[in-house]
């Protein structure tokens, strides 16, 4: 799995891909819970980000594939 961060969650993992090798699929709960356990500076954004898999953004019950490429996007403000 590709995750790209944004943003805080960009500063908070320190980079903005990462590569994840997964062997089966996952909701997005659990994909968040492997997320804080690699980089526990994510906890924090946790609760105010969503995750996005193209244009459409992940209810905590979806079931993620070891092929996706899921965005972290946290709020983010500015004009």
């Amino acid at each position: 799995m590709i995750l790209l961060y944004f943003a805080h969650a960009r500063r908070a993992t320190g980079c903005s891909l990462e590569e994840i090798p997964l062997t089966s699929p996952l909701t997005v709960s659990l994909l968040w819970d492997l997320l804080v356990q690699r980089h526990p500076e994510l906890a924090a954004l946790r609760n105010v980000s969503r995750l996005a898999r193209g244009d459409d953004f992940l209810p905590n019950d979806a079931v993620l594939a070891p092929a996706d490429e899921i965005a972290v996007i946290p709020p983010v403000s500015g004009g």
